[in-house]
């Protein structure tokens, strides 16, 4: 094997990952700031996949591309107002059921609409041609999901981290009771940053649906990975899960040259790898999920 081929094997395991950060972003940051396990964020990224092709056919990807992180996001929105909302003080297991349960009537309602085939969600015409990049030919469109990430990790640390936003939601997590007193609106907040988790999950749809497929499956296929990332980086950690979906997308990515039998249960082995070593993840910390 050369090392070109090498190197490309390990850019589409940053493809992989990428797709998985993308998803574990919104996941991770949901479960950081809200508490709440959300099994139903596969399905979310489904929706994402299903409005993609869907505006895209009708009146281009652009507008796709545009559209479908904000209708995910009023999404979002109308479904903590609607539901999560209630199970903030409730046990991880009631949450994980009525998500979980909420997952499986998005993956039906879509099914009975689109049927149970793949939908032919093809990449914009310009991105359809693999492209030198000097270590090989490589298709555009894997290298614009690695862009779109880094992007969006971006994006979303500095809005935490520099906005006032960010600030009141990290310090509603540790005493809403405080904010309540000083007059801020916590809950909608709380509305906001499931949103925009949506929002993150539609993202993560409309640009890796073509990779992915667009089947009413494609949520839950998601899923698992994308949570063993969240969980392997540490729960409620955001750079963990960006780091732990780098290392899964490698690992799959890798395993293809190295032993391809194993690639269906990479993600597995290296969770048990991880979490036999560090049992909070890389970066989790102690007290959180405990």
């Amino acid at each position: 094997m050369s090392l070109s081929s090498l190197a490309l094997q390990m850019l589409t395991g940053l493809q992989i990952g990428a797709i998985y950060v993308l998803i574990a972003l919104g996941l991770t940051l949901i479960f950081g700031t809200l508490g709440v396990v959300n099994f139903a964020h596969g399905a979310l990224f489904m929706i994402g996949a299903y409005l993609g092709y869907v505006i895209s056919e009708a009146t281009g990807h652009w507008a796709a591309f545009i559209a479908v992180p904000i209708i995910l996001f009023v999404i979002g929105v109308v479904l903590e107002r609607g539901l999560i909302q209630f199970f903030y003080n409730r046990p991880v297991t009631d949450q994980i059921l009525v998500t979980f349960g909420l997952a499986l009537v998005v993956q039906e309602t879509m099914r009975w609409i689109f049927g149970g085939t793949n939908l032919p969600y093809s990449t914009p015409d310009w991105a359809i041609i693999p492209i030198d990049i000097g270590i090989g030919y490589y298709p555009p469109w894997r290298l614009v999901i690695v862009a779109v990430t880094l992007v969006v990790v971006a994006a979303v640390f500095s809005f935490l981290r520099f906005t006032r936003f960010g600030l009141v939601v990290r310090a509603g997590m540790r005493d809403p009771e405080m904010l309540g007193f000083l007059g801020i609106d916590v809950p909608k907040r709380f509305t906001l940053v499931f949103g925009i988790g949506a929002l993150l999950a539609g993202i993560a749809g409309v640009v890796g649906g073509q990779i992915t497929g667009v089947t009413p499956e494609v949520g839950m296929s998601v899923l698992v990975p994308s949570f063993l990332v969240v969980v392997i980086g540490g729960m409620g950690s955001l750079w963990g899960a960006v780091l732990a979906g780098l290392i899964l997308g490698e690992a799959i990515s890798l395993s293809v040259l190295i032993y391809p039998a194993i690639t269906q249960v990479m993600v597995y082995i290296v969770a048990a790898v991880v979490l036999l070593w560090r049992p909070r993840g890389l970066m989790g910390l102690k007290g959180v999920a405990e």
